[in-house]
């Protein structure tokens, strides 16, 4: 008997590892452009000449990072970046700050998302953390009040529902004194408000990740698990809570989707983890991972001193993506079950947070005049 055998993989599929990074940057341009419209129909063409040049300052820095990493590997820079995809960082990185940030800024975080976010663990398919996660987590330490001259725009929803309304506007009263601010929910979801540059699209962001689930560029259970999770959890603090109906609609709807169009949670799910190289390759770990993130991010929000968790829920579980990995290494029936407990866990920990949240967090039921509002909002993204 003869055996005839092949050099893995055994399968291969039409879609490449280039493909995918050039249909996510495609991806990315449309939110950019989308913004682009939006700084230049509301605020006019310097706001975006600055935004083009945020975006050219962190290509360029990237550039020039990865070209002396080339040159240290004996390789050349156009081929290392064709294999390194670092146009890709850095325009998930210019998406995720917004139209007031300084050039100087970013091109720091630049240096610290490529360097020490992918460079030094060994290049693209080495780093553990995202890499733009890196770099968006420096500006949040270190940069937060730089702020471009002659550059301003109105308050962010998320610091302003975190710190006017601890995140609960509990009554119609409350909920229309948010939205008279930023155009309704159905503004909300188109995006055209300030905020992050391309993190306020979401409806567009929604679409874009269909099309990568279609293509499967990217895997469809992580976004459908973290936003699912997310939208489960914040209905369970607004039944717990006991916060009112708005106009009809029940608090354990309006409520979630009032998380889900307001902050970088969409972004994050569609473009931030699903990164391949820093979430777990399997399907059980992903699910995982995307659980655990959805957690922390109501966690983080609800009860920490930031406006927006997305970002840290996904450094965080960054690392323990090798223990997830390891967790689940071994023979399927056992790997099954051990996905199953470690679900559950999560599950009972998350309703838990929920529960936290509900009871320790106060409800705010009376709408903030738009002065103390606009004094307390400040006051918060200063601190942060």
């Amino acid at each position: 008997m003869k055996f005839n055998f092949h050099v893995s993989p055994s399968l291969k599929g039409s879609l490449t590892t280039q493909k995918i990074m050039l249909e996510l940057t495609v991806g990315l341009m449309i939110l950019f452009l989308l913004s682009c419209f939006y700084n230049g129909t509301t605020y006019g063409a310097s706001y975006v000449l600055h935004e083009v040049l945020l975006l050219v300052s962190s290509l360029v820095t990237m550039f020039i990072c990865e070209s002396i990493f080339a040159k240290i590997y004996k390789e050349n820079p156009i081929a290392y970046m064709k294999k390194s995809f670092g146009w890709v960082t850095s325009i998930i990185l210019t998406l995720m700050v917004p139209i007031t940030m300084t050039v100087y800024a970013l091109i720091i975080a630049t240096i610290f998302a490529i360097v020490f976010g992918k460079l030094l663990f060994g290049g693209f398919g080495q780093n553990i953390f995202n890499p733009a996660g890196v770099g968006r987590a420096v500006i949040f330490a270190a940069f937060t009040s730089a702020a471009a001259t002659g550059i301003t725009t109105g308050a962010t929803p998320t610091a302003y529902l975190a710190n006017t309304f601890n995140w609960l506007p509990a009554s119609a009263e409350a909920l229309d004194s948010f939205l008279s601010q930023y155009g309704g929910f159905a503004n909300l979801a188109l995006g055209f408000y300030d905020g992050a540059l391309g993190e306020t699209f979401t409806l567009a962001i929604v679409l874009i990740g269909i099309w990568f689930c279609v293509r499967k560029i990217i895997d469809w259970r992580v976004p459908v698990v973290y936003l699912g999770t997310i939208f489960i959890l914040t209905a369970v603090v607004a039944l717990l809570s006991g916060i009112d109906s708005y106009h009809g609609i029940p608090a354990f709807i309006w409520y979630p989707f009032l998380h889900m169009v307001t902050g970088g949670i969409v972004f994050g799910a569609v473009f931030m983890l699903t990164d391949p190289v820093t979430s777990p390759t399997s399907a059980q770990g992903r699910v995982i991972f995307a659980l655990g993130a959805a957690v922390i991010t109501v966690l983080l929000r609800l009860k920490a001193n930031l406006p927006e968790g997305c970002l840290y829920s996904i450094l965080l579980m960054n690392m323990f993506t090798p223990m997830i990995e390891s967790s689940l290494d071994g023979v399927q029936l056992v790997v099954k079950k051990k996905a199953y407990i470690m679900a559950g866990c999560l599950a009972i920990l998350g309703l838990a947070v929920s529960f936290y949240a509900a009871t320790s967090v106060e409800p705010v039921t009376t709408a903030a005049t738009e002065k103390t509002a606009m004094m307390e909002t400040v006051r918060m993204e200063e601190t942060l």
